[in-house]
């Protein structure tokens, strides 16, 4: 069509609006909408016709974004049709660094293999240490030149409704910013390059259609079931965007202007009303110890089903990750048990310093998905992140024991252990300069390199280096994080933390990262490492969902009303967001918080772990599995599905395992205050389920409200520091000194501080 009309035509975008027929999810037509400034009108071939009204407010600069509001009227009958707009980016380049935050980063323009859920590498040719980063079949723009490039999604696939693109050779980001849903339901987003790449076309449509095919567990070729919708005469529909157009010369500046407004527009987010973490760390402590407890051989199980990976896997899910929390937080029983784990996840290091990952019933397994013993010999792969976790998490139960058990004599054996494990790293950092992905249980060589997936090493290392006075540790731990920034976070991409993903982009890695960042620059002291963390943090927020989504009527979800702000969608290709960080308290964030003052990272903080509780299954309030029983109390499950890669049917549901996500919870109560205050700027922080105020009394004095509105006594662990205690560095078990605030159900206390 003419550009003559077009009611936005900024700089190399234009703006153009669409009615599409379809038969089912296969397009029949693509009409134009023709524009007078604000109105413009189309007609099919069918005969169908529309009228549209356009309102823009604000205006595209660094400080603020424009609003656009297009509202599509059938002045007649057009069946099975969907309204669009769509962003036309006339000097485009493959270089430009797409992003759907959860879903897409880089474009995911990465090599693909095609391979049926769980993807085996060592079904792969593709080996060694030099690898090029693969991922499966994810929608994804292509690597391959002369190919077919756009991927398609609904806004239930993504952390955040939106688009973004940095174009580093033109200096300037642009972020599209949509919402869930219009009345005809999920929206769909669109991103479609032309076939010489110089040309791409960012479009949104209601209702959401992937036309022809649609993605589902690992694969792009699934047959789409979406279909338009029968317009009658006078029937509407309205689309609304946020556009921003943001100077952004490298990619970073594309997280940092996103982390400013992914909650443009929305309401204070409010934490979803459940149970205070001391009620659910109850609920837990009896559920590991009557559930989770193997009795023959003597450590916390990662769940509670009979299968091979819900038994022991160490790091990743839970493995000697649980036992830290229980033995920082729980009774005489718990802290025998979580010793009684430590010891045994030492019997599981192997001759080359790493660990086997599996046990199933007693017997050592690999990691990995393959059951064909004659294929490259599969149980000697070894994930590595899962050795990577242990380090720093065996680090952790090493210096609580010096601080709440300090007359415990910490076995030679584990000393011994930690030291192995640390020079495994050593010597596979000397070897390889990375540390990989995979490597052989045996020999500790890398069977595949790349991948950020080992990105918590840096910080074990560091505390092992700090533990025994170790400088090359120390020396490996900054080096391999050096590494880590140049490769991934720098470049926006981090790889390859979940074992089954092969190395997609993914939020496990991203967090590890953080983490390791944080670490270095509590142990070292050099800023340079808060500036990468607050990098990463950064990165970190795409893949955290910033609204609460609108389930299905009827589903487990919208019963509940559950509120997803806050939950972390998990990777690329596996398409759910999960309660809480896997596996971690995010504790990285309160301490980046505590250092720059962002309040940022404490927002995001608070919404993640907040909102962690209202995934429990409880007694009086259980959570139905997609089996249609109620899972036991104390169960959290993985799945918080807003996506369809399940299939349709699994949105709001739940799968009936008891997971991961239970730890992050653990983690949570045990690292995190339930009521952070700085008493200087008089901020108060509220992230566990109680209400406060901070008042001064007629004599000046500092006066904090605390009011239980929960149906549970409460125990809330309190932090109160005064503004120039903030830049100190907490380091590990800093809670061990919070006080505990104990309140009856629906009682208020007000205390000096």
């Amino acid at each position: 069509m003419s550009n003559m009309g077009l009611p936005l035509e900024l700089d190399d975008l234009k703006l153009t609006g669409h009615i599409t027929r379809y038969s089912n999810a296969e397009p029949l037509e693509d009409c134009d909408v023709v524009w007078n400034g604000g109105k413009g009108k189309a007609a099919t071939a069918a005969g169908a016709e529309w009228i549209v009204k356009l309102e823009t407010k604000g205006f595209i600069d660094h400080s603020a974004g424009l609003e656009l509001n297009a509202e599509f009227q059938s002045v007649g009958y057009s069946e099975q049709s969907a309204v669009s707009l769509a962003f036309h980016y006339s000097k485009w380049s493959e270089k430009n660094y797409v992003l759907v935050p959860g879903a897409v980063y880089a474009g995911n323009r990465f090599g693909v293999r095609e391979l049926p859920y769980a993807p085996c590498w060592s079904k792969l040719s593709d080996q060694g240490p030099e690898v090029p980063t693969l991922i499966t079949d994810v929608p994804r723009l292509s690597i391959d030149a002369g190919n077919h490039s756009a991927f398609h999604l609904l806004t239930g696939d993504a952390a955040v409704p939106a688009v973004g693109i940095a174009d580093e050779s033109s200096g300037i980001g642009w972020l599209f910013i949509t919402e869930q849903a219009t009345a005809l339901g999920n929206t769909s987003m669109h991103v479609e390059e032309s076939e010489d790449r110089r040309a791409a076309k960012i479009s949104f449509q209601a209702p959401g259609v992937r036309a022809k095919l649609k993605y589902e567990m690992a694969t792009t070729k699934v047959p789409s079931t979406d279909k338009g919708y029968d317009f009658k005469p006078g029937d509407k529909v309205t689309l609304r965007f946020r556009v921003y157009r943001f100077p952004c010369t490298r990619i970073n500046e594309l997280f940092h202007y996103f982390a400013i407004v992914r909650q443009s527009g929305q309401p204070k987010t409010t934490l979803g009303a459940s149970l205070p973490f001391s009620a659910a760390w109850e609920i837990q402590e009896r559920k590991y110890n009557a559930m989770n407890w193997n009795d023959q051989l003597s450590y916390y199980a990662v769940g509670t089903i009979d299968m091979k990976h819900q038994d022991w896997q160490i790091g990743w899910v839970g493995g000697g990750m649980s036992s830290y929390a229980l033995l920082l937080e729980g009774n005489g029983l718990s802290v025998q048990r979580a010793l009684s784990t430590l010891s045994f996840m030492f019997s599981s290091q192997t001759e080359s310093g790493f660990f086997h990952g599996v046990c199933y019933k007693g017997q050592w397994y690999g990691d990995e998905f393959n059951d064909d013993p004659n294929r490259n010999a599969p149980e000697q792969w070894h994930i590595l992140r899962k050795s990577a976790d242990a380090l720093y998490f065996m680090m952790k139960h090493f210096i609580a024991l010096k601080h709440i058990r300090p007359e415990f004599v910490i076995p030679e054996p584990w000393i011994e252990g930690a030291k192995r494990l640390a020079d495994a790293f050593v010597r596979l950092w000397n070897n390889y300069g990375q540390f990989g992905q995979w490597v052989h249980t045996g020999t500790g060589d890398i069977l595949v390199g790349g991948s950020a997936g080992a990105g918590i090493a840096p910080a074990g290392l560091a505390l092992c280096g700090a533990y025994f006075g170790e400088e090359a540790y120390i020396e490996a731990a900054k080096q391999s994080a050096d590494h880590f920034y140049n490769e991934f976070t720098l470049q926006g991409i981090t790889t390859g933390g979940p074992g089954e993903i092969l190395q997609c982009p993914d939020s496990e890695s991203a967090f590890a990262l953080l983490e390791s960042y944080i670490v270095l620059y509590e142990e070292i002291g050099d800023r340079i490492w808060l500036s990468r963390a607050e990098e990463a943090a950064l990165q970190c927020m795409t893949w955290c969902v910033s609204y609460d989504y609108q389930f299905p009527a009827g589903s487990t979800f919208e019963k509940l009303g559950i509120r997803t702000t806050g939950s972390v969608i998990a990777n690329v290709q596996n398409k759910h967001s999960a309660p809480g960080i896997c596996t971690l308290s995010g504790d990285s964030l309160f301490k980046l918080y505590r250092a720059t003052g962002n309040e940022q990272y404490i927002e995001l903080l608070r919404e993640i772990a907040g909102n962690l509780p209202q995934y429990l299954s409880r007694e009086e309030r259980p959570v139905k599995g997609w089996d249609e029983l109620n899972m036991p109390p104390g169960y959290m499950s993985e799945r918080v599905n807003m996506s369809d890669w399940e299939g349709a049917a699994c949105v709001g549901e739940v799968i009936p395992y008891s997971c991961w996500c239970e730890v992050a919870l653990m983690l949570s109560y045990t690292e995190l205050p339930g009521i952070y205050v700085n008493k200087k700027t008089e901020l108060v922080i509220v992230i566990d389920q109680v209400d406060c105020r901070l008042q001064r009394s007629v004599d000046g004095r500092l006066l904090l409200t605390i009011i239980n509105n929960t149906n549970y006594p409460a125990r809330v662990k309190l932090f109160v520091e005064e503004e120039d205690a903030s830049f100190n560095p907490l380091g590990q078990c800093a809670s061990i000194s919070w006080p505990r605030i104990k309140l009856n159900a629906g009682e208020t206390i007000q205390m000096p501080l």
